[in-house]
């Protein structure tokens, strides 16, 4: 089912000092256009060559099975007819709105200048856990408080956790203001051996640090909350597990659970956000305040479909085809909506699982609207937090380095 957001996808009061709530559907997603698009045609047996994302494939597998299309994943994004990437690629590539049918499928996402990749859409993007094993260790309550937990709170919590996986006994730990216990023994059903699981995705994490310095992208705004950052991310090294299936909890979006797990293996999955060690003052934003930032997850940006522009005639038109319907297309759509698990540009979603369905609910809530990120920079950022794996000891050196990587990735000047 899919479900437009003038009848759901709507933000009720929200977590943010300062910020109207016109102001946030706007800067999270574009206002709905209504415009009709021609549908496209049925596609002629043909072949397709697709560089994809481990998360956006399913997409590109669901419109050759639908349209009789052989298709090609490779790994050489110059070989590739059309590109589906978590970030904007960089490349040869060709101007959506160059092209009549493309243009009209630009507008459905408002755009109307020239544009050289369109978005796929957005996804919950945060710490993610089975919650039957947050009630086993917490009992009832366990999420809320866990969501609207502080960093003093939740740094506790994942070292107290960390030592009970180790050894249980029972220990307790504040959470939101309360009290909760773990228990003495191992409950049935709680198998994990670590805390966190490597994360999917790194660079949406950076989001929190971006609305903190009011999207400034200077030294000076932020410095402090890449410092949060800095916390967040040795608080999980501190504390990996060795594989996601022994993790309590893993950073990702929705769109990267969906695709390695399948909708079944996401079921009863839970969400906390990414939270980092931020302080007031940290922010130099009027419009996010700490608790906001803190409190509420991020609705991310799923990627983008490109097309190659030095592909041959043929490799054009069958990426084209491929856009189109993605765009304008029911069964495209429900590839985004029910398979990818995104919220599309023109602001559908599909609640036909729990996860499906708690998505629609949170962005009625209240989120994050997530930065959108070129390739390079999140290929950087990632890096960044990798070259931290097998640290023992957190230095100010090691975060100063830290801090001035991400500043450089960032292309943050003085």
């Amino acid at each position: 089912m899919r479900i437009m957001k003038s009848a759901v996808l709507v933000f009720p009061a929200l977590l943010l000092a300062g910020c109207s709530l016109a102001d946030v559907k706007t800067a999270v997603l574009p206002v709905e256009n209504t415009a009709t698009i021609e549908t496209a045609p049925t596609a002629a047996p043909q072949t397709l060559t697709v560089y994809a994302s481990d998360a956006l494939a399913p997409a590109a597998r669901a419109y050759a099975e639908a349209q009789g299309v052989t298709l090609t994943l490779t790994a050489d994004a110059a070989a590739a007819d059309l590109l589906l990437t978590d970030h904007a690629p960089g490349g040869s590539l060709l101007d959506v709105t160059s092209d009549t049918l493309l243009a009209a499928a630009a507008a459905r996402a408002d755009i109307t200048g020239n544009a050289s990749t369109l978005p796929l859409g957005r996804s919950l993007y945060g710490y993610w856990a089975n919650g039957a094993v947050l009630n086993a260790l917490l009992g009832d309550g366990a999420l809320t408080a866990l969501q609207g937990a502080d960093w003093e709170e939740w740094s506790d919590f994942v070292e107290t956790l960390s030592a009970w996986l180790d050894e249980p006994k029972a220990a307790t730990v504040t959470l939101s203001g309360s009290d909760y216990t773990l228990p003495e023994a191992r409950p049935d059903g709680v198998t994990a051996t670590g805390v966190f699981a490597a994360p999917a995705d790194r660079a949406s994490g950076y989001t929190a640090a971006l609305l903190a310095a009011d999207g400034s992208r200077t030294a000076d705004a932020l410095t402090g909350p890449l410092n949060g950052v800095y916390s967040a991310v040795t608080l999980e090294w501190n504390h990996m597990a060795d594989s996601a299936e022994n993790a309590v909890f893993r950073r990702a979006k929705l769109t990267d659970l969906l695709a390695d797990c399948g909708s079944e293996g996401c079921s009863g999955l839970v969400l906390i956000p990414f939270k980092c060690n931020f302080e007031d003052s940290d922010l130099t934003t009027e419009e996010y305040n700490l608790d906001g930032l803190l409190d509420y997850p991020v609705l991310a940006d799923a990627g983008c479909l490109a097309l190659n522009a030095d592909t041959d005639a043929a490799g054009l038109k069958a990426a084209k085809s491929a856009a189109l319907w993605l765009y304008s297309n029911g069964a495209g759509e429900d590839a985004l909506t029910e398979t990818l698990g995104v919220v599309t540009p023109w602001n559908t979603a599909a609640d036909s699982t729990a996860v499906l369905a708690m998505q629609i609910e949170q962005v009625g809530t209240g989120i994050l609207p997530g930065a959108v990120l070129d390739t390079a920079t999140a290929e950087a950022l990632t890096a960044n937090e990798l070259s931290l794996q097998g640290s023992e000891k957190h230095t100010k050196a090691e975060r100063t380095a830290f801090t001035a990587a991400a500043l450089q990735a960032l292309g943050a000047g003085e």
